[in-house]
């Protein structure tokens, strides 16, 4: 995985400790993988998409020569995208956590690369707090970290007061270059071999229940130092 030098420095040195740390003010997650199992087909989107393997499936869709292929090709992501959403369950500990988090006063939010309806019906039919998201209508997809930055924007919390937590490199890689503390969700609890090469500031989280004691300062959302 390509990170630059600089993110990752500031984020090493702002983050010693991770557990209770007075510097982490809000927490922003990924949906699909993260918080829910949507049981998304990657495979088979890839194979009715004629993608190669190595490249995402939206950057793929820039690569085609023609807007009805980018139409085409988009109309049978957000099939499967809305299938997902209707098939979608939550992942292990993650209901308890997001809902103790958001009455505890904690700023919380999702970022994901999945359009607006289908996440929006993932989070409608998994009545979840009414939270803040940002889906790949609103902002450039990660891993550009567009979408991390105006959630922090809107809330005033500096990025650095911020973890994003995700699945998948791109999760990662968009958390490291807005600023934030990277956090990989992997209920195994052990980091995957791709991500040995990842800097010393990453986390690995498995239990979602471990958040509740992960943010100070809650409920005061103007400090930008």
């Amino acid at each position: 995985m390509e990170v630059s030098a600089t993110p990752c420095a500031r984020t090493r040195q702002a983050y010693g400790s991770l557990h209770l740390n007075p510097r982490l003010k809000a927490l922003i997650f990924d949906l699909d993988g993260t918080l829910v199992d949507s049981r998304l087909d990657f495979a088979a989107m890839r194979h009715e998409l004629r993608a190669p393997a190595g490249i995402g499936l939206l950057e793929y869709v820039e690569t085609l020569a023609t807007e009805e292929a980018q139409q085409s090709a988009m109309d049978v992501i957000h099939k499967h995208e809305v299938a997902g959403a209707m098939a979608a369950t939550w992942t292990a500990t993650a209901e308890e956590a997001i809902h103790s988090l958001h009455a505890q006063g904690t700023p919380i939010a999702i970022v994901t690369r999945n359009n607006r309806h289908a996440a929006t019906l993932t989070m409608e039919r998994l009545n979840m707090p009414p939270i803040p998201l940002k889906a790949r209508e609103d902002a450039a997809p990660k891993p550009d970290p567009e979408a991390l930055l105006a959630i922090a924007g809107e809330w005033r919390i500096h990025p650095k007061h911020c973890a994003y937590i995700g699945d998948f490199r791109y999760d990662i890689e968009a958390a490291e270059r807005a600023g934030m503390l990277p956090v990989l969700y992997h209920p195994m609890g052990e980091r995957p071999p791709v991500f040995d090469g990842a800097p010393g500031a990453l986390r690995t989280l498995s239990d979602f229940r471990e958040l509740t004691g992960w943010c100070t300062g809650q409920s005061d959302q103007r400090g930008e130092s």
